[in-house]
Parts: structure tokens; sequence; C-alpha cells
């Protein structure tokens, strides 16, 4: 049997991309003319059809990620990344694919490769491509700079650099953002995280936090050992957030955490009739 080129495997594989969403046995045949291409012709196809149908970019994208999973055709895969690096998007959709594509082999692309990618995502401008280079950089431990990303932070106010920070930065660098993290993060479960990593924390900042995020606060004397007395821990659930959404029970749980018995009794008995709650001072 002659050897078909690979214009001519495309042609086959393309022409099962429109009854494949509809037809099982076409699906099966495109990922198995897909499953005949070795590394080089996989990624040489990968390139040739970015701006392809899309259950043909996703079939050949389910193979290259096998193989790089597999330590198979890593060279190959690399030098796909970096032509689709030097090839000029035909539109902002165009974009969109082949930062997707990068997404899912970063982890099989060489270190100047990524390193690339993630300053065009970082540079880029957008929120989307921004979250794709943080993604990407919370785990490389060769190009994460915590650094950076608190820059990055400081003049986006982006939760999930926030997010970053607190979960990777080094304990000395959480210790000296923190405070700002308090004042212009609003989500307490990173000010929690970053609070539990610091090398320390000041009294303002204890300050702040019981300021800003009570139940946050609450926990955070739990898994800290910081002492709460009573009237502050039922002052603590009394202005955290209630319902659906709400952080009181949150605040209750550290109550128990910090064997505030006879606290929770009181929140019991407060919160035993309908809203509105009101937790009197024992005098």
């Amino acid at each position: 049997m002659a050897k078909l080129d690979l214009a001519t495997k495309l042609d086959r594989i393309l022409s099962c991309a429109a009854e494949a969403r509809r037809d099982e046995i076409t699906r099966n045949l495109l990922h198995a003319y897909i499953a005949c291409l070795g590394p080089e012709d996989l990624c040489e196809a990968a390139f040739r059809t970015r701006d392809g149908p899309t259950e043909v970019r996703g079939a050949i994208r389910s193979r290259l990620l096998r193989l790089g999973r597999e330590q198979i055709g890593l060279s190959e895969i690399n030098q796909l990344g970096i032509r689709l690096l030097a090839a000029a998007p035909a539109d902002a959709k165009a974009r969109v694919r082949v930062d997707a594509l990068f997404s899912h082999l970063y982890p099989f692309l060489g270190p100047t490769t990524r390193q690339s990618i993630t300053e065009r995502w970082r540079d880029s401008g957008t929120r989307g491509a921004a979250a794709r280079w943080l993604k990407a950089i919370r785990d490389d431990d060769l190009l994460f700079s915590a650094e950076t990303v608190v820059d990055y932070w400081r003049h986006s106010r982006d939760w999930r650099a926030a997010k970053l920070i607190a979960y990777r930065a080094e304990p000395a660098l959480l210790a000296r953002v923190l405070s700002e993290l308090v004042h212009d993060c609003g989500e307490g479960w990173i000010v929690s995280r970053a609070a539990q990593r610091a090398e320390s924390i000041s009294d303002d900042v204890w300050a702040a936090i019981r300021g800003k995020f009570p139940a946050t606060y609450a926990y955070l004397c739990a898994k800290l050992g910081r002492a709460l007395g009573e009237e502050e821990a039922l002052a603590l659930v009394s202005e955290a957030d209630d319902g659906i959404m709400g952080d009181r029970g949150l605040a209750i749980w550290a109550i128990g955490q910090l064997g505030l018995w006879s606290a929770l009794d009181r929140v019991r008995e407060a919160f035993a009739d309908p809203p509105p709650y009101h937790l009197e001072p024992q005098v």
C-alpha cells in the first residue's frame, strides 16, 4: 500500500469533522486517524488546523496531551509551541484558540518556550490572558516569581493574583504585604491563608483583620492560638455576615475550637428565635 502524505491524511481527518458530532463511528474514525500520526506529523497537523473545526482541534489536542504525559515527542511538541508563538493569529478568536492550546501543552514545553508564553500572557493586558499566566506559573518553580505577582496584583487587584500570593509567596514577603492584602482584597479566605503562612502578623494587621473580616479573625484566633475572650467572640459572631453566602458559621466554629462552651450556649440562646438577633453582653 502506498504511503500517504500528510496532506492526504489531513483530508481524511477533516472529512470526518462534519459528521463526528452526530455519528459515533465517524467520531471514532476521527480519533483513530489522528492516532495513526507520529509525533512530527501530529504537531504539523496541529499547526495546520489551528483555525480548523473544533472536533479536529480537540481530537488533536487530546492526542498531544497523551503523548506529553507519556513523555513521547516532547521535542516536536516544543517546536510546535515555538512555531505557534511566531505565527500571527488571524484574529482575536484565533489568538484565544492558540492560547488555550498553550495552556494545555504548557507542562510539556521547554523552559525558554514557557517563558515566552508567560511573558506574552502577562503583557497582553487582558484578564483572560493574565488568568492563564497565573495558572501556568503556579506550579512552575522555574518561572514563578512572587514579587512579579505582587506587582501585578498592586495595579490590577485581581483576586486570582492575591490567591497565588497567599499560597505561594515566601513567609517573609507575606508579612510585608499582608496589610495591603487585608486592605484591598475582598476575600477573607485569601487573607486567612496569607496570615497563616506569614512570618509574622503585626498588631495593626490583626486590628485591620478584626475590623474587616470578623469571622476570619475568629478563625485565625482558633488556628494560630490567639486568645479570644467570650464577649469578643460573641461580638464577632454578631458582626459576621449570615445567610447562604455568609460566614457566621465560621465564627461559631472558631468559638468551638477555642473551647468557649458558655459562649456557644449564649449563641444558641440568642439564635433560638427568628431574626433580628441580638447578643447581649454580660454585665
